[in-house]
């Protein structure tokens, strides 16, 4: 019942579909070939029977494969391997990032110590100078 439903549906769709391209798309849904609503030619409505043809050939011979136990190990180790690499070097990243902040902000406090003693030292070289012209 509901396969009729959407059967029903799709073929009231065709007609009003915005492009040749949507139209066929809607064909190879449902696995037919749509000659009206798609305006292809005898040549494509054969070429693409065969080729529906082919896919539902395909679908009934190819069965899912399950990969060997030893494959679905290996691959694991390495997806774990991998990830711990990246990790290590994400590590690694931060501890440099770190240590470089760190180092930048003991060379900012180095500079601005040196920056206040050579203002303290012009400030009292400035003073004595000016006691020095008053006395003179």
């Amino acid at each position: 019942m509901r396969e009729e439903r959407e059967s029903e549906t799709k073929a009231e769709r065709r007609p009003g579909f915005d492009s040749r391209a949507e139209a066929l798309a809607a064909c190879l849904e449902e696995r037919e070939v749509c000659s009206a609503q798609t305006n292809l030619s005898e040549e494509e409505r054969g070429e693409l029977a065969s080729l529906l043809e082919l896919a539902d050939q395909l679908d009934a011979r190819m069965v899912p494969v399950r990969p060997s136990p030893v494959f679905v190990r290996s691959l694991g180790q390495e997806l774990v391997e991998g990830a711990e690499r990246r990790l290590a070097k994400r590590e690694k990243r931060h501890r440099i990032a770190v240590i470089s902040a760190a180092v930048a902000g003991s060379i900012v406090s180095i500079v601005s110590l040196v920056g206040g003693i050579v203002v303290l030292v012009k400030w009292l070289r400035t003073r004595t100078e000016a006691r020095q012209a008053s006395t003179a």
